[in-house]
């Protein structure tokens, strides 16, 4: 998405004061004025590919919250925030209603709280709306009056069908919104919705009505005479868990008897993502609508990261960078040369290992049976790329040998964007739960299956058809992945390439993942019968490859049976060349955050921090309209150290960005420029 503000538009927007009464109340602006010198370097200020507003969002005992539409317990203190209107400022994108002369939006107040627990989001909606001789609070049905949208999706590469229906064939994965009228909350005004075809589980499924408490619990507050409306809800989302990621958004119309009865309807729309900060009737990209931005377009929603608590699993993060689907070919072959900055799984490397397996009948191993094992990962929208190396011994007892499930070398790449989701633990691949997981591929030399092909039964909670006729099913990996390998019998090598479609693969998304297996041997086979001795990825002692992390004794279990220690892949926004890399054996005693060099630049430039103490670090790149333009460093944790990070804004225009550390309690900013 690309807008094109003329010199006089950004001119304008830079001399605005500082601080500027509106209507009564002080709003404070920040554009920075010496963006003025952009007008140096550049004709045009372009919006590069948008970066979503992220929330963070902490957990909560649900015992600690009751959903009767009051935010009185204190769990709510230190909840996420949805500012849309506050004394503060403006987050909010809105229309003038009728009313070209209107200052502000017709609230004193509105935003939202927002908590966790395990599969369930918290929201507490706060709507203080005016209330005098043109507007107060109004309902009288869809389509007029006030209305909120609440918009959820754990499948943030999925756009919404743009159908002004709520997308409620969705729910709960998303993307969707529920349709909020005074006390009923609903999935598209509770009407009977026809079903595309891609959301139907059997064909003749092709209408029906959605009831919202199958996801949702909620209570309201409203005083008509204040203008106050106060809804809480607990909704269920499959991915809401520790280090989870949820896009998220809220919008609506603002309404009232009296432009009712004058013009006939009662809407004024307003999102709170996208918007232009504190100019609530500012267009972002032109388009007019904002209402468009929940009910038909999913792609500028907000991102929810949910804080682990002090007794959840932490799991391994991956960053992954993005890569242009026409710099890859699945061949098998990692010869591209895009593969150099890929994410990476290392099981079995030269530096060591993240394994955890099994002796495979020999007590005396002294490693597993691999001269390398590793994995390395891209993406580009709604597609994760894996290149899978197996570098296997090729000895008297052991060498690359197939004979069917559940013997000999077996690969197990498994999935997810339902964190809190768990596997059913039948050791069917849970392949019933694809695309969004949890569920693995079995990969067999040259065979790459969900459950081996095999007829599977299907749980009713998985079912689609509305008459649960689908209880058995043959799942196709073709529908959701292409592959090749490579095998080279002699030697043990065994390659496999992979693009797997996942809906909630896209820029500051994240997804579970995890690698495991089985090594196996003609030899093997023939002495014992069988020929397997599983492995995982994760979870696992670092370097102790036949530790056991937590006693069960099985690492098959933790790709067969269990999701809860699978790895977090983050997937990276923006062109960055490397990841931080430690430079200096001299430990920094504060925190700072370096001038890049060169500057000014084109396209490439260096950053340089440092870090005092182990922290979660930030490192982003904002325009002059404080968005963000590319995040550098996401919430990576990082030791003692100073740091550096190569920035390559080939993509970008010339003029004037700001680079901003956030590390332990610092924030510090910095400006650059890039001429070209």
């Amino acid at each position: 998405m690309r807008t094109q503000l003329t010199n006089i538009q950004l001119y304008k927007l830079l001399l605005i004061n500082n601080q500027k009464p509106i209507g009564g109340k002080m709003r404070t602006n920040k554009l920075l004025l010496f963006g003025l010198f952009l007008l140096l370097f550049s004709s045009t200020l372009l919006a590069q590919d948008y970066e979503r507003k992220e929330v963070v969002v902490p957990k909560v005992d649900p015992s600690a919250i009751t959903i009767d539409g009051q935010m009185n317990e204190s769990a709510w203190q230190n909840a996420g925030e949805a500012n849309l209107i506050t004394s503060t400022g403006y987050e909010i994108f809105s229309l003038y209603y009728y009313r070209e002369g209107l200052s502000e939006p017709d609230f004193d107040e509105l935003y939202g709280r927002m908590l966790w627990s395990k599969d369930t989001l918290y929201l507490f909606m706060h709507i203080d709306e005016f209330h005098n001789d043109s507007t107060n609070l109004f309902w009288n049905g869809q389509w007029t009056g006030d209305q909120l949208f609440v918009s959820l999706s754990d499948r943030m590469a999925r756009n919404m069908m743009g159908w002004y229906d709520g997308n409620s064939y969705a729910t709960p994965d998303g993307p969707y919104h529920f349709w909020i009228l005074g006390p009923d909350v609903t999935l598209n005004g509770g009407n009977e919705t026809f079903i595309p075809e891609e959301y139907r589980g059997c064909y003749e499924d092709s209408l029906a009505t959605f009831d919202p408490a199958e996801f949702v619990r909620w209570s309201t507050q409203i005083d008509t005479n204040t203008g106050v409306w106060n809804v809480e809800m607990a909704i269920y989302n499959p991915n809401v868990n520790a280090q989870g990621r949820l896009g998220f958004n809220i919008g609506g119309s603002v309404g009232s008897s009296y432009t009712h009865a004058i013009y006939g309807d009662a809407y004024a729309y307003y999102t709170w993502q996208p918007n232009v900060p504190d100019d609530p009737f500012g267009d972002p990209f032109g388009n007019g609508d904002p209402g468009f931005y929940n009910l038909a377009n999913s792609e500028y929603w907000a991102v929810l990261k949910f804080e682990p608590g002090i007794d959840d699993i932490i799991r391994k993060e991956v960053q992954v960078p993005v890569v242009d689907p026409t710099a890859l070919t699945i061949d098998g072959v990692m010869s591209e040369s895009v593969w150099d900055d890929a994410g990476t799984a290392n099981l079995i490397t030269s530096t060591g290992y993240e394994i955890f397996s099994l002796y495979y009948y020999r007590e005396g191993l002294t490693e597993p049976d691999f001269d390398e094992l590793y994995a390395r990962l891209l993406w580009a929208k709604d597609t994760l790329y894996v290149f899978m190396n197996w570098d296997e011994f090729h000895n008297d007892s052991t060498n690359l040998f197939w004979a069917g499930q559940w013997t000999g070398d077996q690969l197990f790449l498994s999935l997810s964007n339902r964190l809190s989701r768990p596997m059913m633990g039948w050791y069917d691949g849970n392949v019933y739960a694809a695309p969004d997981g949890p569920y693995h591929f079995l990969v067999l030399g040259p065979d790459f299956t969900l459950n081996n092909g095999d007829s599977t039964y299907v749980p009713e909670e998985y079912r689609k058809c509305f008459n649960q006729s689908d209880s058995v099913k043959i799942f196709y990996s073709s529908d959701i992945a292409r592959w090749a390998t490579t095998i080279d019998t002699m030697s043990g090598k065994w390659t496999t390439e992979m693009a797997i479609y996942n809906p909630h693969v896209t820029a500051q998304s994240g997804i579970g993942f995890n690698i495991g297996g089985s090594v196996g041997s003609s030899y093997t086979h023939a002495i014992y019968g069988d020929a397997y001795a599983y492995f995982t990825w994760q979870p696992n002692i670092p370097d102790d490859p036949f530790g056991d992390p937590y006693g069960n004794g099985d690492p098959g279990f933790y790709n067969l049976a269990n999701n809860d220690y699978w790895a977090l892949l983050k997937f990276m926004n923006g062109p960055v060349s490397v990841e931080p890399q430690d430079i200096t054996s001299t430990p920094p005693t504060k925190y700072n955050l370096h001038q890049n060099f060169p500057n000014p630049f084109n396209p490439t430039t260096t950053i340089r921090f440092d870090v005092a103490q182990s922290s979660v670090v930030n490192l982003k790149v904002y325009n002059l309209l404080g968005q963000v333009v590319v995040t550098l460093v996401d919430g990576q944790n990082m030791s003692q150290g100073t740091y550096q990070v190569q920035w390559d804004a080939k993509d970008l225009a010339s003029g004037i960005y700001l680079y901003q550390l956030e590390a332990g309690d610092v924030k510090v900013s910095r400006k650059m420029i890039l001429l070209k």
